[in-house]
């Protein structure tokens, strides 16, 4: 007789083993990245295939000792596929496998231990470990955020909701599981929530496969080693007087070129290529643009591409001129980008501008 947890189980390792075999078979260019989601999945997929064995049953003992050093793993495992979507320059170097070293400790002592572990040091020390990782990777985001505002103006390219979404849930798996072990040592019977841990490991995969593999494959690249040494020299350095004239004239350049040539329109503008228009040193005008306009280069740009959609918008000229043609013609690649950018801007959406 199965259980709506079983049932549940069940479906964990049936969806989590293909969509394995499928990032496998389908993995080409970012190899390095879906190595490290096929990992962290796979742990997943172990872990609950050993919890439902172990209730028919079968090597209690053997898939007990397993589950543990699964624990142990998601917290790397997280942290290091967060580093590959973050930064496309990220290579794995000796010193970063000292992460990987509570994994192996704890295998040493579930492999040499002839008693059974404590679970609620096991628990504690699991809960760190998460913790700990979860920081880690919220930090990486939050560097992933500053450079690729320092150095484009794809909006898109900030859209890591689901990468802190997964972060999150797993957060809320420890602290679930938190719950039940706090009620089992306070009230002695634990709080039957394991239906919700096994929702939201489900959950996860799907977050995992539906975005970090299927749409990271289309619209995610990281930044670069060039990308975030620009951005690291600006958030590190003196400000530039703007106010002295070879600074005035270039400032002049760049707002006569943009108004000129429309550059602003071109959906995959980065800094680089604006600075190579401009014949002017990347660093050198991302400090003009921080220091003279107090905005990073997303904003800068953002800030031409909604004036033009604004004099598009009120046009009387081309009264039919729809929204979302608009939204394609000043640069902007989807109707969230678009409505993001303008509603900070104006405090409206287009739609609502457009008919006020």
């Amino acid at each position: 007789m199965y259980s709506l947890t079983h049932i549940i189980q069940i479906i964990i390792i049936f969806q989590g083993g293909l969509l394995i075999l499928f990032i496998l078979a389908n993995s080409r260019e970012k190899f390095k990245k879906d190595l490290f989601l096929t990992l962290l999945i796979a742990t997943l997929t172990l872990q609950i295939t050993g919890m439902f064995l172990m209730t028919r049953d079968i090597l209690p003992t053997f898939f007990k000792r397993t589950n543990t050093i699964c624990l142990f793993l998601y917290g790397p495992l997280l942290f290091f596929y967060s580093k590959y979507i973050t930064f496309s320059s990220f290579k794995l170097t000796p010193k970063n496998f000292v992460h990987f070293l509570p994994p192996i400790a704890v295998l040493t002592i579930v492999v040499l231990s002839k008693q059974e572990i404590n679970q609620t040091y096991i628990y504690l020390a699991y809960t760190l470990s998460i913790v700990s990782y979860v920081f880690l990777s919220f930090l990486e985001l939050r560097k992933y955020k500053r450079v690729i505002m320092d150095n484009y103006s794809k909006l898109e390219k900030l859209n890591l909701k689901w990468l802190q979404w997964t972060l999150i849930i797993f957060a809320l798996i420890v602290l679930v599981d938190g719950i039940q072990i706090a009620s089992f040592l306070l009230y002695g019977s634990a709080f039957q929530l394991e239906i919700l841990v096994f929702l939201l490991i489900l959950a996860t995969i799907n977050l995992l496969y539906f975005n970090g593999f299927k749409r990271s494959h289309v619209l995610l690249s990281g930044f670069n080693d060039e990308d975030f040494a620009l951005s690291a020299s600006i958030s590190t350095r003196k400000r530039r007087n703007t106010h002295l004239l070879e600074n005035k004239l270039l400032i002049q350049r760049l707002e006569t070129h943009l108004r000129e040539t429309e550059s602003f329109k071109n959906p995959n503008l980065t800094i680089g290529s604006l600075s190579n228009e401009l014949n002017i040193p990347k660093r050198t005008l991302s400090e003009l643009i921080n220091d003279h306009y107090d905005q990073n280069f997303v904003d800068f740009i953002n800030t031409y591409r909604v004036n033009c959609a604004k004099e598009k918008l009120l046009d009387p000229t081309d009264p039919d001129e729809t929204v979302l043609e608009v939204m394609y013609d000043v640069g902007f690649n989807s109707k969230s980008s678009f409505h993001t950018a303008f509603k900070k801007k104006t405090g409206r959406t287009p739609t609502q501008y457009k008919s006020n």
